[in-house]
């Protein structure tokens, strides 16, 4: 379900190191945040990286972050510096697609003129985010804010799903499993909401063999609404051929 790769480190070009090198050692700031600029990721988590990548005359109109940002930059070695630009990506960036693939691979999935007239078997939409929203909300009267990762019709009945991969408890973690169950939560119509969530939640011991009671993982298990594993969608949505 999900396939992680290896986590690689994503090495620069010579010459590009050693220009990075020159600019940070010799301090010319401007240099070494143009030569930034064009790398997919900043060395440290630096909250205008986008603004800086992406919008015109950012740093020229805010002179009190270039030096702020340039006192970071100094506090790491030039070598630091290449280090975190080469470190490998972190793979939880690559969990979001995933979900979609693994539906391709294991359903049949439909166009939506296709999807909106199958009256027999398991289909699963194949359409843009746009379309599949406005779909849901126009169609299905859903009212959500973006497409579900999963829009399945299986006869006639319609099938809405949040999938999440929970790695950990507390934090963000225990906020998307908020968020899957306030979607389950608003159930509208006769279409069914269900969460998909993979991960933590299903453990039940920790390795010194106590129970798990942190939050998350009771919500999942012990919740009133339709919360699968990914692993057991097919069955799931063959529950109601």
């Amino acid at each position: 379900m999900y396939p992680l790769q290896t986590a690689r480190p994503e090495r620069l070009e010579d010459r590009l190191r050693r220009r990075l090198i020159s600019a940070h050692q010799g301090r010319r700031t401007h240099e070494l945040i143009e030569i930034l600029q064009n790398e997919i990721k900043f060395p440290y988590d630096e909250p205008l990286w986008f603004l800086i990548k992406n919008i015109n005359g950012c740093l020229q109109n805010n002179p009190r972050q270039v030096q702020r940002i340039a006192d970071s930059l100094y506090a790491m070695t030039a070598e630091e510096t290449v280090i975190r630009l080469e470190s490998a990506p972190k793979l939880n960036t690559q969990m979001g697609p995933m979900f979609t693939v693994w539906l391709k691979n294991n359903f049949e999935t439909l166009e939506l003129n296709e999807f909106r007239e199958s009256s027999e078997g398991i289909f699963v939409l194949n359409s843009s985010e746009e379309e599949g929203k406005t779909f849901v909300n126009e169609e299905l009267h859903q009212d959500l804010k973006k497409r579900p990762d999963l829009v399945a019709k299986v006869n006639q009945t319609y099938i809405v799903g949040e999938a999440k991969w929970i790695g950990s408890p507390g934090g963000n973690q225990d906020k998307q499993v908020e968020e899957v169950l306030d979607f389950c939560r608003n159930q509208r119509g006769d279409v069914i909401r269900a969460g998909i969530i993979d991960g933590f939640p299903w453990s039940i011991k920790k390795i010194n063999d106590t129970i798990i009671n942190f939050k998350a993982a009771v919500q999942v298990q012990e919740s009133e609404y339709d919360i699968v594993s990914s692993l057991l969608l097919v069955d799931y949505l063959g529950s109601f051929l």
